[in-house]
């Protein structure tokens, strides 16, 4: 929504007047052949642990080869192609990225028979917060020394300020506290986040405070205004040309919606255009 509102709008609004209320967001095609292998190494990773949860051990081979099936099956589904040389480096790097993330401090416990109780999610698993849908699912969740630590892993490095996914990721806090099974209060929780940075894994500690907690549900609702704002707006110009184009050109690069966009020929100059049609109508 913050990246473009005029694609948000295209995929999560409707005409009838209500923001897209299915019980999960819907899933588009992936758009270029990273996004591709990020979602299938995730696919992979969530069949990992569920068969490590059920003491299934993946031997290397078994691992690479169902990474590497999963990839091919994808390409087939969208009917993407790439180079061979470029597929076969894609699977190498990303067989490489699955198995150095078993390495991880956080989730090296799970791999090696250390004692922990634990879960794992799929993102779409929702909980009701404030009268509010919200998909904000910890990957894994591991109880040890007293407290659950809720981890959110990160293929691919978002755009967003720090802060703001600082507070995002607390919202897996809220999550947890309005699951049944865990604890309601917020002290008996880590959250720690696992992130792909250039050819490593990154982790690091998010502080959990009632004064963060707080902040968090605040930019919660501030997006559900933000959205509910720009879905009655894309309901008052059906043609959508007056929505808000990206804040940058690499968003458009690999938009799917760039075909019917203003910004098709280049952002700067739709934006300019925008502008002078705004000007005229007032």
């Amino acid at each position: 929504m913050n990246a473009c509102p005029r694609a948000w709008a295209i995929t999560y609004a409707t005409l009838s007047g209500h923001l897209n209320s299915s019980k999960a967001p819907p899933s588009t095609p992936p758009r270029t052949f990273d996004d591709l292998l990020t979602r299938t190494m995730r696919a992979t990773w969530l069949k990992r642990l569920a068969d490590q949860y059920q003491r299934k051990i993946w031997s290397i081979p078994y691992g690479k080869q169902t990474l590497e099936n999963a990839v091919d099956d994808a390409m087939g589904l969208v009917n993407m192609s790439v180079p061979h040389l470029h597929l076969e480096m894609g699977k190498v790097r990303s067989n490489k990225q699955l198995r150095s993330l078993e390495q991880c401090q956080t989730l090296r416990p799970l791999f090696t028979g250390q004692p922990r109780r634990w879960a794992y999610f799929d993102r779409r698993t929702s909980a009701n917060i404030g009268g509010v849908e919200v998909y904000a699912a910890p990957d894994v969740a591991i109880f040890h020394q007293h407290r659950w630590t809720l981890v959110r892993l990160q293929f691919r490095s978002p755009r967003r300020s720090l802060l703001g996914q600082q507070l995002e990721h607390l919202l897996m806090v809220h999550w947890a506290m309005n699951q049944p099974g865990f604890p309601r209060n917020f002290d008996a929780y880590r959250v720690r986040v696992v992130r792909w940075q250039g050819r490593a894994w990154q982790e690091h500690t998010v502080q959990v405070s009632n004064e963060l907690l707080e902040q968090s549900l605040g930019l919660m609702n501030h997006d559900v205004q933000e959205m509910t704002w720009l879905q009655r707006w894309a309901n008052a110009d059906p043609s959508l040309n007056s929505l808000p184009l990206a804040t940058h050109h690499e968003q458009c690069q690999s938009c799917r919606h760039r075909p019917d966009c203003p910004a098709k020929d280049g952002l700067n100059s739709a934006k300019r255009a925008q502008e002078r049609t705004v000007l005229r109508t007032n």
